[in-house]
């Protein structure tokens, strides 16, 4: 199976333009450098990955950093493990040979013990560390991974962690790990909400970044409306043209309690040309996407250009690779997309989906192009691209807890009608342990 430019999430993105430096949250991070874990948790658009990237770019010069930024194929321990000895690998190139025959003997034949997986690359990675540069492994967006069998994994990590690694996570919810012991003895430092909100001089640093200049109890009263809400603040400037006037009559006009996240989405969205809004309608559905997938999507050849206009808004897009072919859209920002109305899109959104599935399917991107297709509600699609996959696919790439959140997503009926199906989710269920059944098929 073909890898996409996406599945490499090693690549830490740029801080946006016009970030306002986390001076005090950074202070914070670095009292637990000589910890084990740093946990920081917040709803969305509280600025985590943000923070976590402006650390890193702090690091002192002898510190190594890893980056990892996680999406729901790395809920399988094995794939996240193998991408993780990938970027270890990265710094210490002989790390985990045997660790590598274990993970490939377990792709074909047994369950993954990922304990005595992790055991043996933890003292390997121990040995390599005596002495030499720490090393910081970020995990951005663990909610989006996060399970029981990937928390008791992280957890077992955790535990056995050598000297000389830091973990750093950003979640939206605090994973179910033990950390009691942790705490004690001082190598967990944790951020929550509370902490991430901006203050007073972080937002007086943000509005004189951007050329705002407003009465000290104008100030105050946009801090005490937004509850220090980053990503509200940024979406409420670039929204107001004036900010001493239309744009802020109508904020304290709205009321509430807070920044009305929604009303602030969708003021940003109505200034842009009519163009940019019916691309940005269209695209929502897409969990990432490049010029070349939306011109599909669009029947158009413009969307290299309307993603330049977008990028140049550092706001609604995400870039996932260095080269800057992929994105995905701001978590808050594509949810409010979402939830408009069909009516305003060019097409539905099965129709998209089912364009994004031939297209992904067209490029060798089989398991984005399956996805689609169950997005799309055309199951027989989908299981006419899993039946196309070779085993090695799908069992040797660490794809099966992918194959069986398909497998949920397909009727009875068209499974019990394919033999070859069966087997494969048979197999897939022998090696997730779930034996009871696999003899049920």
């Amino acid at each position: 199976m073909p890898a996409t430019p996406v599945e490499a999430r090693f690549y830490r993105p740029p801080l946006p333009a016009g970030h306002t430096p986390r001076e005090r949250l950074c202070q914070r991070l670095e009292e637990g450098l000589q910890g084990r874990l740093l946990l920081v948790c917040a709803p969305a658009g509280f600025g985590k990955s943000s923070l976590a990237i402006e650390f890193c770019e702090r690091l002192p010069a002898h510190w190594h950093s890893l980056w990892l930024g996680l999406s729901e194929r790395d809920s399988d321990p094995g794939r996240f493990l193998e991408r993780l000895l990938q970027g270890l690998q990265q710094f210490y190139p002989s790390l985990g040979e045997e660790a590598l025959g274990l993970l490939k003997m377990r792709q074909r034949h047994q369950p993954f013990a990922f304990e005595q997986w992790l055991d043996g690359l933890l003292d390997e990675l121990a040995h390599e560390l005596d002495g030499g540069q720490p090393l910081l492994l970020v995990l951005d967006d663990y909610h989006l991974a996060q399970g029981p069998v990937l928390d008791r994994c992280l957890q077992f990590f955790l535990n056995h962690l050598p000297p000389g690694v830091l973990l750093l996570v950003t979640s939206r919810q605090r994973p179910d790990w033990h950390l009691a012991r942790l705490r004690l003895s001082r190598q967990l430092l944790e951020l929550s909400e509370q902490d991430l909100r901006l203050t007073a001089d972080e937002l007086d640093a943000l509005l004189a970044s951007q050329g705002a200049c407003l009465e000290r109890q104008q100030v105050a009263g946009i801090l005490q409306r937004s509850e220090g809400w980053v990503a509200g603040l940024r979406l409420w400037l670039l929204a107001g043209e004036d900010l001493g006037s239309e744009a802020q009559a109508r904020l304290e006009l709205h009321g509430g309690e807070g920044l009305i996240r929604d009303y602030l989405l969708e003021e940003v969205i109505e200034r842009q040309p009519a163009e940019v809004q019916q691309f940005l309608y269209d695209t929502a559905c897409l969990e990432r996407f490049c010029a070349e997938l939306c011109d599909a999507l669009r029947d158009s050849h413009d969307s290299a250009a309307i993603i330049r206009q977008l990028q140049a808004n550092q706001v609604f897009l995400v870039p996932l690779d260095e080269q800057g072919r992929w994105f995905r859209y701001h978590h808050l920002f594509s949810d409010l997309l979402n939830a408009r109305p069909a009516e305003g899109l060019s097409r539905s959104r099965g129709s998209s989906h089912l364009r994004a599935c031939r297209w992904f399917a067209a490029e060798g991107m089989l398991d984005a192009a399956i996805e689609q297709a169950l997005l799309a509600g055309q199951a027989d699609v989908a299981a006419s691209l899993v039946q196309n996959l070779s085993e090695e696919q799908l069992l040797a790439e660490q794809n099966v807890a992918m194959l069986l959140r398909w497998k949920t997503n397909l009727p009875d009926e068209l499974l019990a009608s394919t033999p070859r199906l069966i087997m494969l989710y048979g197999w897939a269920l022998a090696l997730a342990c779930q034996l009871d059944a696999a003899q049920e098929l």
